[in-house]
């Protein structure tokens, strides 16, 4: 009985050693780890905040003469501007004035690899801030445009011009975007606008279209869907927002503005369309008609 199980201990070993010396097929010099790549409904944007001094004549003049105002319906802009709001899309040439603001020339692209900015980052040097974001198509992204807040006070107005007011504390503007796919390649973007406010609530668990699972902070929210807009961008074309400095108070004010060294600044947001994996293969009855 002994020498069968000497046997039977050689015989182990032996296998033991013949499997740690297989090949793994992996080419000597390379990773066996896969790169991760893009999903076929992923879209790519660049995000960034410039910030200049409070009604600027030239930055709130003649800068939007470069932009279109004109993408969005009259009863959106109305609605827009009625609130504080400002709203354009660069679809040309990029204007000489917003790739200086952009500081386009001293900023290296972004990597491939999402990015995060807190908001803070607004509040501190430098004056341009840019931030890389992947999204799936049909699910939601948030753009913080300002710190949290104590309090807010915030004023709306109306189709019919009666102006209301709301106080939130411990409040946050919040910008949620969700893409969705054209048919023809290009991207509608949903902007709408949100103010987080409260205390921070239990983690709830949010799970994706692919089943994966994530656990986010909760806060309450007050969603304005009746100023939401939607943009229709080609990969390079841009989407700008900012507030109307007229509009002291509105919710464009609070989205677009802070108080930095005792002095109040405007802040321009640029969302740039830009990559997309949508092709021929995607289907199409999936994208929004």
């Amino acid at each position: 009985m002994l020498s069968n199980l000497v046997r039977n201990l050689v015989l182990w070993l032996v296998a033991g050693a013949a499997v740690g010396c297989a090949r793994t097929g992996t080419p000597r010099g390379q990773s066996p780890l896969r790169q991760p790549e893009m999903s076929t409904d992923s879209v790519v944007l660049d995000v960034f905040f410039v910030r200049f001094p409070l009604d600027d004549p030239d930055t709130n003049g003649a800068l939007w003469q470069e932009f279109d105002e004109q993408h969005f319906p009259p009863e959106c802009r109305r609605r827009l501007l009625d609130n504080g709001f400002r709203a354009g899309i660069v679809a040309g040439g990029l204007p000489a004035r917003l790739s200086e603001l952009m500081e386009l020339a001293d900023k290296p692209a972004p990597s491939g690899q999402p990015t995060e900015m807190t908001p803070s980052d607004l509040v501190a040097e430098p004056t341009v801030q840019r931030r890389h974001m992947q999204i799936r198509a049909g699910m939601r992204g948030e753009i913080q445009t300002s710190d949290v807040r104590e309090e807010l006070p915030v004023l709306l107005r109306d189709a019919t011009g009666r102006v209301s007011g709301q106080s939130y504390a411990q409040a946050q503007p919040v910008l949620a975007v969700t893409p969705l796919l054209e048919p023809d390649g290009r991207v509608r973007l949903e902007i709408v606008p949100e103010v987080h406010y409260g205390p921070v609530r239990p983690c709830r668990v949010v799970g994706d279209s692919q089943g994966m699972l994530r656990f986010e902070p909760s806060r309450q929210r007050r969603v304005f869907d009746k100023l939401a807009l939607e943009a229709v961008l080609s990969p390079g074309h841009m989407l700008v927002m900012s507030s109307l400095p007229t509009r002291r108070g509105s919710l464009g004010h609070h989205f677009f503005t802070l108080s930095r060294s005792g002095k109040e600044e405007q802040k321009l947001l640029i969302v740039r369309l830009s990559q997309t994996q949508h092709d021929d293969q995607f289907d199409a009855g999936t994208a929004k008609k």
